[in-house]
Parts: C-alpha cells; sequence; structure tokens
C-alpha cells in the first residue's frame, strides 16, 4: 500500500513541475527525500532476510535428590522433568538440552514418563546427559536416553531394574504383645496383601514378584533403546543391578565420555571458561546463563554473568 502511495505522489509531483518550473526547483527536494526512504526500507528488508535464524538457546534440566511424580523438598519431579523435556523439545529457539543429573533414583511411577520425553527430545536435537555424580536406578534409566552421556571422573551409574521391599515386623508386635487383626471387604480379599503384620504370603509373594519384573523389563528395554544395544548386553553386562564407577561404565558402554569438571564446563558453555564448544552433539556459539548448575566454577567479576537465574544457555550475539 505504501509503494501505490508513493506512486501516486511522483505523478502528482511530474504534473505539477510540468506546469511551473520554479516549482519544480522546490519539490526535488521532496523526491530526494521519497527515494532516501524507499532506499532505506530497501536495505532494512535485505537485512531482514540475511538474519539468522538458528537456534540460540539451550535448555538446562536438573535430574536431582530422589525422585517423585510430583517431587519434594529432597528431590525432583519426574512430572516436571518430562514437561520441561517436552518444552525444549518443541521450542524451534532452543538447540539443544542439557541434563545435570545427581540422583539414587525414585520411583518406578512416572519414571518412564520422564524417560519417553527425554527420548523424544533426543529424536529432535542434541540431548546431552552430564552425571555429576550419580546417576543410578530411575536416574539412569532417564539419562540413558539422552543423545550423549558424560560422566565426572568420580561419578557412578547403574543399578538397573526395580525392586520392591516388604517388612515383617509380627515378631516384634508378639514380643509387645499387640496383635493386629485386618478385616476387608468380601469383594477384595487381597487388599493390603503385602502388609508388614504377617509374613508374606507366597501367592503376595509371586504377584509383586511379577510386578518387579515387569518394571524391571520396561528398564532394561529402555537403556537397550537409548543406547543403541540389545537388551541382551543390558542383562549381561550393565550390571544386573549393581553400580559402577566411570572408568567401568565407560569400558561396559554404559556412557560415552568420562570429564573432569574443567573440561565439563569448557565443553558444556560456561562463558567465563576457555572457549572449547559444546559436546560433540552441541557445536555451537553458546554460554550458561546459570553455569552453578553445571558445577562450573564460579564466575569473574568481569564475566558478565552475575546475578543470572535463568536456566537457559543463550547466545553470546
Amino acid at each position: 500500500m505504501a509503494n501505490d502511495n508513493r506512486a501516486e505522489l511522483r505523478q502528482v509531483i511530474a504534473q505539477i513541475t510540468s506546469i511551473d518550473a520554479v516549482v519544480a526547483i522546490e519539490v526535488s527536494t521532496m523526491l530526494g527525500g521519497l527515494s532516501s526512504i524507499e532506499a532505506r526500507e530497501q536495505q532494512l528488508t535485505a537485512a531482514a532476510q540475511t538474519v539468522s535464524t538458528q537456534p540460540s538457546k539451550i535448555a538446562l534440566i536438573g535430574v536431582y535428590g530422589g525422585l517423585t511424580p510430583r517431587g519434594s523438598w529432597y528431590g525432583s519431579s519426574l512430572s516436571g522433568i518430562a514437561a520441561s523435556a517436552t518444552r525444549a523439545a518443541d521450542d524451534a529457539d532452543v538447540a539443544g538440552i542439557v541434563a545435570d543429573v545427581d540422583s539414587p533414583g525414585g520411583t518406578v511411577s512416572g519414571t518412564a514418563e520422564a524417560a519417553a520425553a527425554f527420548a523424544y527430545a533426543a529424536s529432535k536435537k542434541p540431548v546431552v546427559a552430564v552425571v555429576n555424580t550419580l546417576a543410578a536406578s530411575a536416574a539412569y534409566w532417564i539419562a540413558s536416553q539422552a543423545s550423549e552421556l558424560v560422566i565426572s571422573p568420580s561419578g557412578d551409574v547403574g543399578s538397573i531394574g526395580a525392586m520392591i521391599m516388604h517388612q515383617d515386623i509380627s515378631g516384634w508386635l508378639e514380643q509387645v504383645g499387640m496383635k493386629m487383626t485386618l478385616i476387608r471387604s468380601e469383594q477384595s480379599p487381597m487388599k493390603n496383601e503385602a502388609h508388614p503384620f504377617a509374613p508374606l504370603s507366597d501367592e503376595a509373594r509371586t504377584f509383586l514378584q511379577g510386578r518387579a519384573n515387569a518394571a524391571g523389563g520396561d528398564f532394561v528395554k529402555a537403556v537397550a533403546a537409548g543406547r543403541k544395544v540389545s537388551q541382551a548386553k543390558v542383562k549381561d553386562e550393565f550390571g544386573q543391578g549393581r553400580v559402577f564407577g566411570a572408568k567401568e561404565a565407560m569400558a561396559r558402554g554404559m556412557v560415552d565420555r568420562v570429564a573432569t569438571p574443567r573440561q565439563r564446563d569448557r565443553r558444556h558453555g560456561c562463558r567465563h571458561a576457555e572457549p572449547h564448544g559444546l559436546a560433540p552433539s552441541l557445536r555451537a556459539d553458546v554460554r550458561l546463563a546459570f553455569p552453578e548448575n553445571l558445577g562450573c566454577p564460579p564466575a569473574s567479576p568481569d564475566s558478565g554473568s552475575a546475578g543470572s537465574r535463568s536456566g537457559v544457555i543463550t547466545g553470546e550475539g
């Protein structure tokens, strides 16, 4: 529309100048200004077309403490981890994801969903899990879905499998002279069959064993898919429930790389660290806006990152 109006204005000016030569001199300045505006707009259009549309941020997701579906004061929320991973995966401005992992594991409930969210993210963009310093059980289930799994030299990973504990306090109750009586509805004779007031029945043990086997099977299947190995390898070589240190885990293929804190900082974008790029899957000019989440050393006073509380690595430019 603006171009049409300017064309009409040029026609009017041309008609006026053809009638009066004196006016022609005065309106020549108007034509010069109009040409300058058009040239400037052409420059802006050309500049806009050359601006990079590449993503410039990296999302940081913490996996800490005892993992539960809704989280608690002692551990991260599995549903929150899943939501963060999915959001980062679908955000066009996020180039990749870094998961900072320090957890002994958690509940079966919610873990499969969190791991699936990490697998989904890894199918769309690079995901680097940094074990700093523990990824056991549920935490390893999640971390194993990353594109790359990095472990600190003193770190530990593993504890693949599921476990159900039953406590029998019937002997203690007998010693103190106390007897517990359970009254169940007739429709539910198996309700709370794993109560602690009597030895576990064979039938209840068989049922619980089946639940543990099912969860453990899902765990093995997910790790095999995430680490891109066979389920047989996971069952035979990934510890059968044991936890391994960095060197042993590396030898068994449970992690991709062992890195010292300083090496990890350089490869994962601490702005004040010596430039070294990111992990092979995250080669981008980015920096971590909240470096302490990955154990980066304190920033120098002139580093420009003091006071930042963002959970995102932002582009330097």
